[in-house]
Parts: structure tokens; sequence; C-alpha cells
């Protein structure tokens, strides 16, 4: 009796064994591309900062996945919200790694932070698409090309939490030098949840070439929200298009009127904070149409530290260019290093308006007046009602 079990439980045994196996193996297959697990009529909304974009400025993104067309393409009307300011546009991505494609509605202002989504969110394309997979655990997936050899491939996993939500996720990440830069990505979730990546510099630090994080996401259309203008305040900080140098703007008084003089006090320091003297400089205002406002150029900050003043006629948002030509006498090469700011002129309140206000004010006192004596007429004079 006792033989009759001996190869049904071998076999429940070697079931099991199977079973267990399988499923380690497919734990440890996993494979994930750019735009895995897209789903229609869902959106994603974005934070992203890129060293490229609006002087690395953070900007959001909603992207929603509305249909595909006869291609296979996703058409996806999309928002960026940037500074108050949103600028809508519709894109046309790539069923196999959402990059943007041709015949999408991209303005020429929208485009810079579509070209920022292309070099931070999209990043991981050229190594795992849907036509080439990557495994989410072992063997690495690639080289990052740049100064020295950086392999780059999953190194561990991480429970993260962002505005979006909580995500079991796999750490994708490359070093160079003693920075390590990472990516974290979900299995079946288009795009990273979130990424922190430097730039590839000789001199340290590194300062952040992108990172993004996820905020929301849900289903159905997202309404486009309504631009605000927020109007900035002193003092505002950027560094150059390479990060080689940071700039430093602020302005005396903090509220910036048309008619009144204003003071600005530019300074100059190195990508570790540190001040710099004997910089030559050029110092650009425009206003919102492009034209010139006032232009100084072969400035000299010899202690890094200068002062421009300029009185605006108009009220408005303007915007203030200043370039870095040389520090010691030693010339910035063939990178034009420049940070622009974008400032607001507030308008004073117009006398016509103030005019307009006074009638309807003494309007209403006289009305008020009118039916009181009309009312005290009727009643006799009389208080009790």
């Amino acid at each position: 009796m006792e033989t009759k079990f001996v190869a049904p439980s071998a076999i429940a045994l070697v079931l099991a064994f199977g079973i267990l196996t399988a499923g380690n193996a497919y734990a440890q297959t996993a494979t994930w591309y750019v735009g895995e697990g897209t789903l229609q009529n869902t959106y994603v909304t974005y934070r992203i900062q890129e060293i490229q974009t609006n002087d690395s400025t953070p900007y959001e993104l909603t992207i929603y996945f509305k249909e595909q067309d006869d291609r296979g393409a996703w058409i996806a009307p999309s928002f960026v919200v940037s500074e108050g300011k949103v600028i809508p546009g519709t894109l046309r991505l790539a069923d196999n790694n959402l990059t943007p494609l041709g015949g999408g509605e991209v303005s020429a202002e929208m485009q810079p932070y579509i070209s920022g989504y292309q070099n931070s969110m999209t990043f991981l394309e050229a190594y795992a698409s849907k036509s080439n997979p990557k495994a989410l655990s072992g063997n690495p997936w690639g080289n990052v090309a740049g100064t020295g050899a950086a392999v780059i491939g999953p190194t561990g996993s991480e429970t993260v939490t962002v505005g979006g939500g909580t995500f079991d996720t796999s750490i994708i990440s490359y070093s160079r030098g003693n920075v390590v830069n990472k990516i974290w990505v979900a299995d079946n979730f288009p795009y990273p949840v979130k990424a922190l990546v430097y730039a590839d510099v000789t001199e340290p630090p590194a300062p952040i070439r992108y990172q993004f994080e996820l905020l929301k996401q849900g289903e159905g259309q997202p309404e486009t929200p309504q631009s605000t203008e927020e109007i900035p305040q002193p003092p505002l900080k950027k560094s150059t298009v390479t990060s080689r140098y940071q700039v430093q703007v602020s302005w005396d008084p903090a509220t910036i009127e048309p008619g009144k003089e204003t003071t600005f006090t530019i300074s100059f320091y190195d990508n570790q904070g540190f001040p710099v003297e004997n910089v030559g400089y050029d110092f650009v205002v425009t206003d919102a149409d492009g034209n010139t406002l006032a232009e100084e150029t072969n400035e000299l900050a010899r202690l890094g530290v200068a002062e421009q003043k300029i009185t605006f006629e108009s009220g408005g948002g303007k915007s203030i260019l200043v370039t870095v030509n040389s520090v010691s006498g030693v010339g910035t090469g063939d990178f034009v290093e420049s940070a622009d700011f974008n400032i607001v002129v507030v308008p004073e309140f117009p006398v016509s308006a103030l005019i307009v206000a006074g009638a309807v004010i003494s309007l209403v006192v006289l009305m008020t007046r009118f039916r009181s004596t009309s009312f005290g007429s009727m009643f006799g004079n009389r208080n009790a009602l």
C-alpha cells in the first residue's frame, strides 16, 4: 500500500518545485520598456527639471493618452505649466517608445519643454523599447556615452512614494566617478516613476542634468488650468548654460513700478557657489515682444558684483539676459555662458480707473441718502419698524 503513494507524492513534489522555479524565473526575467502598460483614456502629470530647458527651472507636464491613430501612434493632448503660465498642445507619440513624432500640434513656445521631456523621461528608450525590452534584474542594459565608461542597468529594488502613488521599483543606474545616477522604474508603468541624473563634468560638483517625479495619474482627460501670472521675488539665481557659473540678480525696490528707478544688483559665482572676480559681462533687458529696453555690453564686475539702474516706462513681463564673457581675463571659449531671468513690472493703478471708482462710490452714497430720505417721508420720520 505504501508504494502506491510514492509516485503521486514524487509527481506532486516535482510539480511544486516546477511552479516555484517558474515563479522565480519570472521574477528574475520581468522586462520593461518605455511605454509599457500605456492605457487609453489615462493621463500622467510629471514635474521635470532639465538643464537645457528654461534655465533648469522646474515645470509640470501633463500627457493624456486619448487614442491611437491608424498607425498605432498615441494622440496625446498635453499641457505644460511653467511659472504659472499654461502652454497647451497635442503630442503624437510613438507606440514603440513614446518619443514625439511629426503630426502633432506643438507650438514654438512649447517645443523647448517637449525637448526637455525627450532628454529626461524618455532617456531610457535608447536601451529599452517595445521592440527591445530589458530585464529589470540581472544583466546590464548597455553603456552610456560620455566621459569614461559607464555601464547602465538594474542595480537593486526600492519601494518609493511619490505624488502619483507608491510603487515597487527597480533602480536603473550608472556611475560617473563618485556620482551615482538613478532612475526608478515600475513594471508595467509607461514612464519611470522618478529620476535623478547629474551632468557629466570634469570638475565637481556636478550639476543636475535632469530630475523628474510622477505627481499625478488617473483616468479621463484632465482639465487644462488657467494661466496665472506669478510675480518673481528677488533674489533670483540661475546657472549658466553649461553650469560653469552661477548668476544672481536682485533688485530694489522689490516691487518694480513704471516711472520709478529700479537698481539691479548682479552677483557672479563659480559652479561651487564661490564668488568670482573681474567678470566681464553683458546685461540686456527686453519686453514680452522681444524689444530691447536696455543694453549694457562689455561691463566689468571687479569684485564679482555690479549694479545697473533702469526706469521702465510700462508694466508687464520683462526678461533680463546676463552673459558672462570672461572671468579674470580668461574668455569662456566656444560656449555662451548666459542666464536669463523673468521679472514683472507692476503697473500703477490707472488714474481713469480711480476717477471711475470715485464716481461709482459717490453715486452709491447719493442713492443711499435718497432712499433714506424717501423712506423717512413715507413713515413720517418714525424710527419704529
